[in-house]
């Protein structure tokens, strides 16, 4: 079935239907230019241009003046060219805040669609036309996560889980009974604390990663932690079933501090080069820090971002889940 997304480019294909595009006057026929492109090359053309710096993007700064003239004339074609140039950058969102959040994707492309011409209008004054496609992009961006995390029905991904989601191998799809629990559900903070435990530990034994964290944990327990752990974090719970009630730790100290700005952008559900263009704008909604060419992200700050909570594990109930999958394995 088509979403908004299809019939803005239906709608605007049917309108130039294979003539030339002028998005220096409007009308290929009128302009002094005798070489125009058609409409799918002018399209190419615009989504490689709108990932530019901004500062750049002259064709841009056309096709805003076109659209807001069409908008006096009211006349909405050179509107939905716009929306239809900034679709492909919207279309990876969508579909990633759709599987994260279980949310229809046909709603959430409809209220990015609704937020970006809001954005439009709002930027009709005061706003540099050079920056108005990326606001536009970004309202909607904001818009797609906003209703994931309000219409959905089913709780986000875990902490270690969001940041490491993986596509489930056909080995890794056995019912596993920590798997089909929701956390949030479970009354009892003990059951709920240890079951969040041995989720991480199953999950980073099938990584193959846990004999590094099991030498953490011996760091933990000989009181000498190091690299990116803290100080042993104080609980108030005095649970009956744990070696050691000081045992216990963040999980963001079991990833790095910082990861490069591609791992960023891609837990964000942006393109790389989008974020790039975010920075040079001063748009980045995170702490950013230059390493060379590249760029490093704090891993708090992106877990901050991506409301994942920072949940506190017991080092009995991640060595627990770790040894209960690898018995698992046959």
């Amino acid at each position: 079935m088509a979403d908004v997304f299809d019939q803005i480019e239906w709608n605007v294909q049917k309108i130039f239907d294979g003539e030339p595009v002028c998005v220096h006057v409007g009308n290929a026929m009128e302009c002094e230019l005798k070489r125009h492109p058609s409409y799918p090359k002018f399209h190419t053309e615009a989504v490689r241009a709108g990932v530019q710096p901004a500062s750049s993007s002259r064709l841009w700064e056309s096709l805003i003046a076109m659209g807001r003239l069409s908008d006096l004339d009211g006349d909405c074609t050179w509107r939905l060219v716009i929306l239809d140039c900034i679709i492909p950058s919207l279309r990876s969102v969508s579909a990633r805040v759709s599987r994260d959040f279980r949310v229809d994707c046909e709603e959430i492309r409809s209220d990015m669609v609704a937020t970006a011409l809001e954005a439009w209008k709002d930027t009709a004054t005061g706003v540099a036309p050079r920056n108005v496609r990326d606001r536009m992009v970004k309202a909607a961006f904001d818009a797609a996560f906003r209703q994931g995390k309000a219409t959905s029905s089913e709780r986000p991904m875990d902490d270690i889980e969001a940041l490491s989601w993986q596509e489930p191998t056909a080995q890794d799809c056995k019912p596993r009974a920590s798997s089909i629990i929701d956390v949030d559900d479970i009354r009892d903070a003990d059951v709920a604390e240890q079951i969040r435990g041995e989720r991480a530990g199953a999950m980073l034994q099938r990584w193959g990663c846990f004999d590094a964290v099991h030498s953490f944990h011996d760091e933990i327990r000989s009181g000498h932690r190091s690299g990116s752990a803290g100080q042993a974090v104080k609980t108030s719970r005095s649970r009956s079933l744990i070696s050691n009630p000081n045992l216990y730790y963040y999980s963001s100290d079991l990833y790095p501090r910082h990861i490069g700005l591609s791992e960023a952008a891609g837990v964000m559900g942006i393109a790389e080069s989008a974020a790039h263009r975010l920075i040079r704008t001063g748009q980045f909604p995170l702490p950013v820090a230059r390493v060379g060419r590249s760029y490093k992200v704090s891993v708090r700050a992106l877990m901050h971002f991506k409301d994942i909570p920072d949940a506190i594990i017991h080092v009995d109930d991640v060595e627990n889940g770790a040894l209960h999958a690898r018995d698992a394995v046959p």
